[in-house]
């Protein structure tokens, strides 16, 4: 199966002229927003801090930039739901205000913020998980949106191998329900199975991650039957959301990346890099090799491409720079050997 949309690389010194040069590259495929009514940007904030685990507020601004080239006036929503900070007890409007969100709706017109922290309208997605087949919670508001941008880094993961623009639209399930993507933990009805996570108190494991050493919480998981078993579910479960939360257009800023324990404790790589595509699973799959990674070896993007054939991974339409030459082998998570066995 071979994609006919186009992705491209680029490799410079300013954030926003690559995302600029990017979404140039591919302009001809990016004629579906002219018909959009309502525009959706889903940044990437997991994380309080560090920084660069964030979408950083100029690819924000580039993005609306150059889709303003095209579609002047049509409403444009940035919309996020943070997990870490509802571990917290924040909301997201907090994160935005952190990283200078709402410069945004000062800058551009017709250009809004909203979080869906509080929502209970809600569209139901099946899941595996280590207890049995269960359900999680999506906003239904993604469905008032006609044209979806994922925003994103590209990370290590601690679950999924690696994350890129598909996962990233899982930040549109509900934020009490975020942690069951990972398949330990069971269903949100009063009678659904419970695991040992259900039973502890929401945020432990992240908060265990800020003061325990991320050696001693990836020797736990080792230890953990629940962990290996959950690896295998996890793919399944985010094709599932994927299904429902669909982008129309993926742009993964890799000017710093994350490598080893991503996506929120890990070290920063110096890339330098954009990636765009209006194929996902090309954008995410370009991406997973410029990170040292093959696509076919991250479960979600294989079942995607060869089980679901909603995209495709090949090097077919690649436009830009070298690939060759911006790859970089990134330091694994440390549980990657665990992780790498999703087929058994």
């Amino acid at each position: 199966m071979n994609s006919k949309k186009k992705v491209a690389l680029i490799q410079g010194d300013n954030r926003k002229e690559n995302i600029r040069k990017c979404l140039s590259l591919i302009q001809e495929d990016l004629e579906p927003v002219k018909k959009a009514r309502h525009i959706l940007i889903k940044p990437n904030l997991v994380a309080l801090e560090p920084d660069f685990a964030n979408t950083h507020v100029e690819t924000i601004e580039a993005v609306i930039e150059f889709i303003r080239t095209i579609v002047p006036d049509t409403p444009i929503t940035v919309g996020e739901s943070s997990a870490s900070a509802f571990y917290k007890g924040l909301l997201t409007t907090k994160v935005f205000e952190d990283y200078d969100y709402y410069r945004l709706e000062k800058k551009y017109s017709n250009v809004r913020l909203i979080d869906f922290d509080k929502d209970q309208d809600v569209i139901q997605s099946p899941i595996l998980s280590v207890v049995g087949d269960t359900h999680l919670r999506i906003t239904r508001r993604i469905q008032g949106f006609d044209y979806k941008i994922s925003l994103a880094i590209p990370k290590t993961h601690n679950f999924a191998i690696a994350t890129f623009g598909i996962k990233n639209m899982a930040g549109l399930v509900l934020r009490q329900d975020m942690a069951m993507i990972h398949g330990m933990k069971g269903g949100i009805e009063v009678d659904a199975p419970k695991t040992l996570l259900d039973k502890l108190p929401p945020g432990t494991v992240s908060k265990a991650r800020r003061i325990l050493p991320p050696w001693l919480i990836n020797f736990l998981f080792r230890q953990y039957p629940a962990y290996r078993k959950s690896v295998k579910m996890i793919h399944y479960n985010i094709v599932e959301i994927a299904k429902r939360t669909w982008p129309d257009l993926v742009v993964l800023d890799g000017f710093v990346c994350m490598e080893n324990n991503g996506p929120v404790d890990g070290t920063p790589v110096d890339m330098r890099i954009a990636i765009a595509s209006a194929d996902p699973v090309k954008a995410d799959g370009i991406a997973a090799r410029a990170i040292g990674f093959e696509p076919e070896d991250i479960g979600y993007l294989y079942y995607l491409q060869n089980k679901e054939h909603m995209g495709d991974y090949s090097l077919d339409g690649l436009v830009g720079d070298d690939l060759n030459k911006v790859r970089k082998i990134f330091k694994r998570h440390g549980t990657y050997d665990i992780q790498s066995q999703w087929r058994e």
